[in-house]
């Protein structure tokens, strides 16, 4: 897992060559060999430093990544994107936490890039050298330049040397525990969602997003056919459905991005628009066209005031205004009762009320 986060850090940053020093077969890495030829890249496996000499070119750029070194990858890539350095710790600090010492004020980051050249060098080492270090002394001697870095990275765990699994789960805990708790119960189903994402980390985590990714189109197809046929509490309850599955694999996402350092692309954006549009039409179907406008007023009218108290009404009020799944749910009872059109005018008015009440306490506060 250690090996995966670190992948998707030295791809972020532009690495298309992926070298592991390992007295392992290639065999033992088939999963980060699928990882890294996902997006193009090759994998090797070496066990000294004489291969290396025949995989890099003078003209390239080399980054090296200290073994069990788990980092903070904004910062990475704000100190390194775009230049060579060595990033450095203040030594007493860095020493404590397990890194090497470099010279008598400073211990190795965990991080650097250099020109590749450097690594014809290696050609007249030993083969039992170490090859890391003697990469990073080559890179010292070249007169690649110390990027410092703030040792209160250490103090916050978010810069990391693990030499023992039982310190990787601790840390894997503490990230998943600190992650589920930020979401409030006033999204009751993004709370929920981040719930279930976090009693299915880490070990669903891989195929946990794809599973949840698959469940909430599946869910979103059906609610498109009952709207069809005209089942409209079914047509809601799957759209509700289908709410916290995309949340939950959003969710998930999001704990890789922290344990593994995979950044995902969001969907939220889009799915909102798109969740909002079938609302619509899920709520004002069959229509007339002759009578398109009288029939898509309500419904419109209430999404419209859903965003509109979104953005006026206080927190934590406003975050429970964003929440289209219990929105959904509580439409599918409504609808049960064929009270759509009372339902929707209702929440209407209560989020106009709201809204400008809200509205007038600003004013007042302001004067």
């Amino acid at each position: 897992m250690l090996l995966s986060w670190q992948i998707d850090m030295a791809h972020d940053l532009g690495c298309e060559r992926f070298i592991c020093l390992t007295d392992a077969k290639l065999e033992a890495f088939e999963e980060l060999k699928d990882q890294i030829q996902q997006f193009g890249g090759e994998f090797h496996t070496i066990s000294g430093p004489l291969p290396l000499v025949s995989l890099l070119s003078a003209d390239q750029e080399l980054m090296v990544i200290a073994d069990g070194l788990i980092a903070d990858r904004a910062q990475v890539a704000a100190l390194l994107t775009g230049q060579r350095g060595v990033l450095v710790l203040p030594d007493t600090a860095g020493i404590e936490a397990g890194f090497e010492r470099i010279d008598a004020a400073h211990a190795w980051g965990g991080i650097f890039v250099a020109r590749g050249q450097i690594v014809e060098q290696l050609a007249h080492m030993p083969e039992d050298s170490d090859t890391v270090s003697l990469l990073l002394r080559l890179a010292l001697q070249s007169a690649v330049k110390l990027v410092p870095l703030d040792a209160s990275h250490l103090e916050t765990g978010e810069w990391l040397l693990l030499r023992e699994g039982s310190k990787l789960a601790e840390r894997e805990q503490s990230l998943l525990k600190s992650s589920a708790e930020r979401v409030s119960w006033w999204e009751p189903t993004r709370a929920m969602s981040r719930r279930i994402a976090r009693f299915l980390a880490p070990d669903g985590l891989d195929h946990g997003s794809l599973i949840f990714g698959a469940l909430s189109a599946v869910s979103f197809a059906a609610a498109a056919v009952a709207t069809f046929f005209n089942v409209m509490p079914w047509a809601l309850l799957f759209l509700a459905l289908s709410i916290l599955a995309s949340e939950t694999r959003e969710g998930m996402l999001r704990m890789k991005n922290l344990l593994r350092g995979a950044v995902p692309k969001s969907t939220r954006k889009w799915f909102g628009l798109l969740k909002d549009f079938f609302l619509i039409g899920a709520l004002s179907w069959p229509f007339i066209v002759a009578e398109a406008a009288t029939e898509l007023f309500l419904p419109v009218l209430a999404i419209g005031m859903l965003r509109l108290g979104e953005r006026t009404w206080k927190a934590p009020l406003s975050r429970l205004l964003t929440d289209r799944g219990i929105f959904a749910l509580f439409m599918a009872g409504i609808s049960a009762f064929h009270l759509v059109d009372l339902g929707l005018g209702g929440i209407s008015l209560v989020i106009l009320a709201l809204s400008l009440y809200f509205q007038r306490e600003s004013q007042i506060t302001e004067a």
